[in-house]
C-alpha cells in the first residue's frame, strides 16, 4: 500500500469517525448572518471564535450562508450551536423554530442613509424617481427603513426603485457608480467598507436605532456545556479578545435583551415572515 493510499484510509477514517459522533462533540458551529461579505465575517468574528475555543476547550468554526433565507433556514434546522443573527431574524428563530434566546449585543445599531461626497443628496426626496441601494430584504434596517421613508410620503415601487446588493462592498459600487443617490445601510456595513471607498462617501441621515444582533443556542447540547457557552458568551466584552472584537464591530456589550426591544422587534415580525417566503 504506497503513502497516498494510507492517508486517504486514514482521511477517511477520521472523517467516518468524525460523523459518527453526536453533533455537540463535533466542532462547535458559531453561525454568522452573512450581513457583509465573508472576508469581513471571518476577519471581524476571529476574535469570539478564539476566546470560544478557549472557554469550552474545543475547537470552533466561523461559518455563514449564501442568504439571509439560506441562513434562517439553516439556524432553524440546527445546523449551528450558536446564531448570531439580526434581531428580527433571531426573534422568528425563538419564536417559530424553538431556539433559545440567551443575550443581544449592545449598543444598538445606527441605521444610515449614505451618499456620494461628490454629488451629495441633501434630503430623501432626491429618492423621487430614482433608486435606494440596500442590501438584502429581509433585513431589519431595510423593514424599517422602507416604513420610514413610506411615512415621509415615499413608497418603494412607486416613488423611488430599489436596487437590492449582496453585501456592503455591492452597497459602495451602486453609489460611486451613479446609480442610486442613496443608500441604507448599518454603521456596520459603513465601517466594513474599504477605506478608499468609504473616504468617498458621507452620511446623510441617521434615521433610526436598531436593537444590536442576538445571540440565541442553536440546537440541543448537554446541560453544563449550554451553562459554559452562556458563561463565556457574557464574560467576553471584558476580554482582551473582546475588546478587539469591539474594535472590529463596535460591539461594546452582551446582555440579556430588554423587552422593549422584543417588542420593537415584534412590530415587524409578520412582515419579515412574509419577506423569508
Amino acid at each position: 500500500m504506497n503513502i497516498r493510499t494510507i492517508a486517504t484510509a486514514l482521511l477517511l477514517s477520521v472523517t467516518t469517525f468524525a460523523s459518527a459522533l453526536p453533533a455537540w462533540a463535533q466542532a462547535f458551529q458559531v453561525g454568522v448572518l452573512p450581513n457583509l461579505s465573508p472576508r469581513v465575517l471571518l476577519t471581524n468574528y476571529r476574535p469570539l471564535r478564539d476566546h470560544l475555543s478557549a472557554a469550552l476547550g474545543m475547537p470552533v468554526e466561523i461559518t455563514t450562508a449564501p442568504d439571509f433565507r439560506t441562513f434562517q433556514s439553516r439556524s432553524l434546522a440546527g445546523e449551528y450551536d450558536l446564531v448570531v443573527t439580526a434581531a428580527n431574524l433571531g426573534r422568528l428563530a425563538q419564536l417559530d423554530g424553538g431556539l433559545t434566546l440567551i443575550a443581544g449585543f449592545e449598543p444598538p445599531i445606527p441605521a444610515l442613509l449614505v451618499t456620494l461626497k461628490a454629488a451629495p443628496a441633501s434630503s430623501v426626496d432626491a429618492l423621487r424617481g430614482k433608486a435606494l441601494a440596500v442590501a438584502n430584504p429581509q433585513s431589519m434596517l431595510a423593514l424599517v427603513g422602507k416604513n420610514w421613508l413610506r411615512e415621509r410620503g415615499l413608497s418603494a415601487g412607486a416613488d423611488y426603485e430599489v436596487v437590492w446588493t449582496r453585501n456592503e462592498d455591492s452597497l459602495a459600487q451602486v453609489l460611486t457608480s451613479g446609480s442610486a443617490p442613496l443608500a441604507m445601510m448599518s454603521a456596520g456595513e459603513l465601517r466594513a467598507i474599504r477605506p478608499e471607498i468609504a473616504e468617498r462617501l458621507s452620511v446623510m441621515d441617521e434615521f433610526a436605532k436598531l436593537p444590536n444582533f442576538l445571540l440565541l443556542q442553536g440546537r440541543a447540547m448537554p446541560a453544563e456545556r449550554a451553562a459554559a457557552l452562556k458563561a463565556a458568551l457574557m464574560a467576553f466584552p471584558a476580554t482582551d479578545l473582546g475588546r478587539e472584537f469591539t474594535t472590529l464591530t463596535g460591539v461594546r456589550g452582551i446582555r440579556p435583551v430588554p423587552e422593549r426591544d422584543l417588542e420593537t422587534i415584534d412590530s415587524i415580525t409578520a412582515e419579515t415572515r412574509q419577506q423569508l417566503r
